[in-house]
């Protein structure tokens, strides 16, 4: 527990102040209505990160800010620039062109990269689990600096009404200037859960913004302890783990605002409507899907398989037992060969001490050449599991089938009166 406890008090700490600035953003772009402005920007910071490291700078140098910051303040200038083309042109449309253009731009820049790969995930998912009290002693100060400023010019910086385009650039670029720092330390993915969530959580339950803010930083602290605890608790990666539990948190007060509004019983008994037909149309789709085609991918039954493995010992030979076990080990040593020397390459880049060219392609063969020998064990679990599945088709189709119509009686009637009148 101590150990837990030093490990992720430090990116726990970042969490809290990036709760703090994006919440309140995330109120602002819900009144405005601009939902995915931050994932735009952050792509923006993106694309400028992508830019310093194919110049060789490391991804968290001060020159890698930089580029990441100026992108960031020309895409603000965009926005605000057009802000008026919103009576013919929805402002959305121009968000969604600045993301997928730089989007496509940073892949073509990766495509070029040997490690390109893991760059990206890195800009994505990031790592706020190596973040510590440097990185709040950096931000902190930025972060109440534009606290203030906004705070000082709330009525200009208000949504609604018509403003000139410098204070929409204004809010914009003090918006980019967030993002970029949060993207250098928690990736795009995380940054927008921390922007939208908590916000949107903040709208469904309150009215006015303070107390929108106070359920937002409520929300939000409860959820990143949720995710960092899950994150090393599971042995996940961080930065998805926390996007997930984010999302799990909105999910849960959906299922629960319907509930502050009365008629409990009434929410109740559509929810459990919905549920089991939701489970009776699966199984129906899974038990048709696997008597006519056993070879192709079974969502359920696959599920299944991961949660319980020893599933496939029902059905499995002991010698397709034997060859699916050992070709799980296989693909199991050459992805941690893979990822060891991925690790290899991305920490010497975060530390500022790049490997050289001949190791940097030595790496990146090695690579290649593991994650094809994983693929070819994976192709032999897939081809044992899809020639046990066509022997027990019938079988256990007619089972799903049967659990299907058990939990939806009312449609076995229906499909008799049917089979009936068609005779």
């Amino acid at each position: 527990m101590t150990d837990a406890i030093t490990l992720l008090w430090p990116p726990f700490v970042v969490a809290l102040c990036l709760i703090g600035i994006h919440t309140y953003f995330g109120i602002q772009v819900l009144s405005r209505n601009v939902i995915f402005v931050d994932l735009a920007l952050a792509q923006i910071a993106a694309l400028g990160t992508t830019m310093a490291f194919m110049l060789g700078h490391p991804t968290q140098g001060s020159a890698t800010y930089l580029y990441s910051l100026a992108f960031t303040l020309l895409a603000a200038f965009l926005l605000a620039f057009t802000r008026n083309w919103s009576r013919r042109i929805p402002q959305e449309a121009l968000i969604g062109v600045i993301y997928v253009v730089a989007a496509a731009a940073a892949i073509l820049l990766i495509d070029r990269a040997p490690q390109g790969a893991e760059h990206l995930k890195q800009i994505l998912t990031g790592n706020i689990l190596i973040t510590g009290l440097a990185e709040v002693a950096m931000i902190v100060p930025i972060y109440l600096a534009i606290g203030v400023l906004h705070w000082v010019l709330r009525r200009r910086l208000a949504a609604g009404g018509e403003k000139s385009w410098l204070w929409e650039f204004v809010f914009y670029a003090t918006f980019g200037v967030v993002v970029t720092s949060s993207v250098a330390l928690a990736g795009v993915l995380l940054v927008f859960s921390f922007l939208i969530m908590p916000a949107a959580v903040g709208v469904l339950f309150a009215d006015t913004l303070r107390l929108q803010l106070a359920i937002g930083w409520v929300v939000g602290t409860l959820a990143s302890a949720v995710g960092l605890a899950a994150s090393y608790g599971g042995d996940l990666p961080t930065g998805a783990a926390m996007v997930c539990t984010f999302g799990a948190t909105l999910a849960l007060a959906g299922l629960i605002y319907p509930f502050r509004q009365g008629r409990s019983g009434e929410h109740l008994r559509r929810a459990a409507i919905v549920a089991r037909w939701c489970v009776t149309l699966i199984l129906l789709a899974s038990a048709a899907l696997l008597m006519a085609a056993p070879r192709a991918d079974h969502p359920v039954l696959d599920s299944i398989e991961y949660l319980f493995p020893s599933v496939r010992q029902v059905y499995f030979t002991k010698a397709e037992a034997a060859t699916y076990q050992d070709a799980a080990a296989f693909a199991e040593r050459h992805r941690r060969e893979a990822d060891r020397l991925n690790e290899l390459e991305t920490r010497s880049r975060a530390e500022g001490q790049p490997l050289d060219d001949m190791m940097v392609r030595r790496i990146s063969s090695f690579i290649k050449s593991y994650t094809e020998m994983r693929k070819g064990e994976e192709f032999v679990q897939r081809e044992v599991r899809s020639r046990a599945r066509e022997r027990i088709r019938w079988l256990t189709g007619g089972a799903m089938l049967l659990i299907a119509f058990s939990i939806a009686p009312g449609l076995a009637v229906r499909c008799l009166k049917a089979i009936k009148r068609s005779h």
